[in-house]
């Protein structure tokens, strides 16, 4: 829900048992989007009736009638519920875009999809950008997409682009108002820089014709370099990186010499690809004993076969293995834990964060990664804290 209101001057109506939104509905107070939630709860005779579907035009007039100012875009979340019933919210948004004049969408949190070819976390990147609107019009723009935060101003992926003939780099949760939102229609090209927004890409080329190009975080000097080199092919010119590369191998030297060797756990809830993370730290020299990963994507498996090579005693566990329960008995030790499941597994190590609240990318989104490890080594949280304050635990 959260990636839903990322759609500037939007409302969510969430139509789910009463069971479903609780978290949902905590985290909206604890990350400040309460105000722009709302719950519509489903009882049995609901449920068994699908009357809730005549209810939810009613609640829909009452949200709108009562939001000051009045929202410029709508989002209606469906649950497994209406997975199982095959509730028609197609036809429902239609009519309530039609009577009200605004953009409708469906968001479908469908938890049981969770292992199939379109898991919510796609679909839902998938239905914000759908609230734009093709255009003839097209801009020296690019779009950045899958991440839920602008990548870092600090980067210089900007200065970057700008030398390359780029006159702006968009990204919705920079956006605004719906207006300056909808101007990424008008891009040249998309930049895809986290897997969870393949399938927003694919569509928004099918419908509004830009083209993408799969850009993913990354840490490994080596693999940024060559994470630029495709984007460079991508947009039809040389970019300049030489001197970033250098600055941050000379700065990197400063934090490898205060650390010294570690150990280092790497998890999957955290800003990066697993495998890519491990492998840079491994190419940084440090050593990585352990990784927790739930998925392996396609453009995981160069990184995998590079561990196997190079760190092939690296040992790999599932957070989702009914086997994991038992696992905190095993009493791992490492020195930092990159990612909260990588912390709690390894119990008492240092965690380092590395949460999505930010979007590091390029040469000094690896500094980040160094900065990131060094306050964990010298100024030490509480795990359950850490979880806490960044909404992770209701």
């Amino acid at each position: 829900m959260r990636v839903g209101l990322l759609v500037p001057e939007s409302i969510l109506l969430f139509v789910s048992p009463v069971g479903c939104p609780r978290h949902v509905a905590i985290a909206g107070i604890q990350l400040g989007f309460k105000k722009r939630l709302f719950l519509l709860h489903l009882d049995e005779m609901d449920i068994v009736t699908g009357q809730h579907m005549e209810r939810i035009p009613q609640a829909a007039a009452e949200i709108l009638a009562a939001s000051q100012p009045r929202p410029k875009a709508m989002l209606i979340g469906a649950t497994c519920i209406d997975a199982l019933l095959g509730s028609d919210y197609d036809g429902l948004a239609q009519e309530l875009e039609a009577k009200y004049r605004i953009p409708v969408r469906i968001c479908r949190m469908f938890p049981i999809e969770m292992d199939g070819k379109t898991p919510p976390q796609l679909t839902v990147q998938e239905t914000i950008y759908d609230f734009l609107p093709p255009s003839r019009e097209k801009e020296c723009a690019i779009n950045i997409i899958g991440s839920f935060a602008p990548i870092d101003a600090e980067s210089e992926f900007y200065e970057v682009m700008t030398a390359a003939g780029v006159r702006e780099v968009r990204h919705i949760a920079a956006c605004t108002s719906l207006e300056e939102f909808q101007m990424m229609s008008r891009a040249s090209h998309n930049l895809l820089i986290k897997p969870g927004g393949r399938l927003a890409v694919r569509r928004m080329e099918e419908r509004l014709g830009i083209p993408s190009c799969f850009a993913p975080v990354a840490y490994g000097l080596k693999t940024i370099a060559q994470t630029y080199r495709t984007i460079g092919e991508f947009l039809g010119v040389k970019l300049r990186t030489e001197r970033y590369h250098e600055e941050t191998q000379e700065a990197i030297k400063f934090y490898q010499d205060r650390m010294g060797p570690l150990r280092v756990a790497v998890g999957s809830a955290t800003n990066a690809s697993p495998f890519e993370l491990a492998r840079a730290l491994t190419e940084y020299g440090f050593r990585v004993p352990y990784i927790f990963a739930d998925l392996i994507l396609d453009f995981d498996m160069q990184h995998v076969e590079w561990l196997k090579y190079h760190a092939p005693d690296i040992k790999v566990f599932t957070n989702v293995h009914p086997s994991m329960v038992d696992f905190l008995n095993l009493k791992l030790t490492v020195d930092l834990a990159v990612g909260f499941d990588a912390g709690y597994f390894c119990s008492g190590a240092r965690t380092v964060p590395l949460t999505l609240d930010s979007q590091p990318y390029g040469y000094r989104g690896a500094l980040t990664l160094f900065r990131e490890m060094l306050q964990a080594l010298e100024n030490p949280q509480n795990h359950r804290g850490q979880m806490y304050a960044s909404g992770m635990v209701i």
